[in-house]
């Protein structure tokens, strides 16, 4: 895939690195691409300049991306750059990297692919805490059954093993599924029950 990232950011640049471990095709742009690119050692092609020109995105290969990321550190200037690429170059894959939160209901109703990074940050400390939590309250440590000491951890479900059933799923630290986590609330877990989408799985190891 052919994709353009807009804006040497900190997310921009993982993003690039990112992209280029998977196999893809990766093009970015920034007024200072090829300075950051070759300070950072990232082995990528740059195209120094705006985002939101017109001309320096065509040099970026706009007319023939299949994607197009736009993580600057400008919100407006993701902005106007997601609107060019969908609206002039009609780049069928635009995501912008936005900061207002209040404000994200709009941009979407207007037809853009955003993700907030407040909000992603938000929901991974919400995770994890509501992660500490349960685990507090299932009491997950060691307990002694017929003379051995059990030990549960809570995992979440890998998407690889999704629509698998219990019994199909194997553990390489020579762990059991125990249980099910699925809506807040614990089921045990039998051998033809399938994994859900958000299960998390409890997971007995002596």
């Amino acid at each position: 895939m052919q994709v353009i990232v807009l804006g040497a950011s900190r997310a921009g640049l993982t993003l690039v690195r990112r992209l280029i471990s998977a196999g893809h095709d990766v093009v970015l742009v920034d007024p200072n691409a090829e300075d950051i690119a070759n300070n950072k050692k990232i082995s990528v092609i740059t195209v120094s300049g705006v985002i939101i020109d017109i001309d320096v995105l065509r040099e970026a290969g706009i007319e023939a991306a299949d994607a197009v990321c736009a993580l600057s550190e400008s919100e407006n200037q993701n902005l106007m750059a997601s609107q060019i690429a969908r609206d002039i170059f009609n780049v069928r894959h635009v995501i912008t990297r936005i900061f207002d939160v209040h404000g994200l209901h709009i941009f979407d109703s207007a037809g853009f692919v955003t993700i907030s990074s407040p909000e992603i940050t938000v929901d991974a400390f919400m995770h994890e805490l509501e992660d500490r939590e349960l685990e507090s309250q299932m009491d997950f440590s060691s307990h002694h059954v017929m003379g051995e000491s059990v030990r549960f951890t809570m995992l979440q479900a890998d998407i690889e093993v999704i629509g698998c059933k219990i019994r199909e799923v194997e553990d390489t630290d020579a762990r059991h599924v125990f249980g099910v986590i699925r809506n807040d609330r614990m089921i045990l877990a039998l051998p033809n029950m399938k994994i859900e989408k958000g299960d998390k799985l409890i997971l007995a190891s002596l």
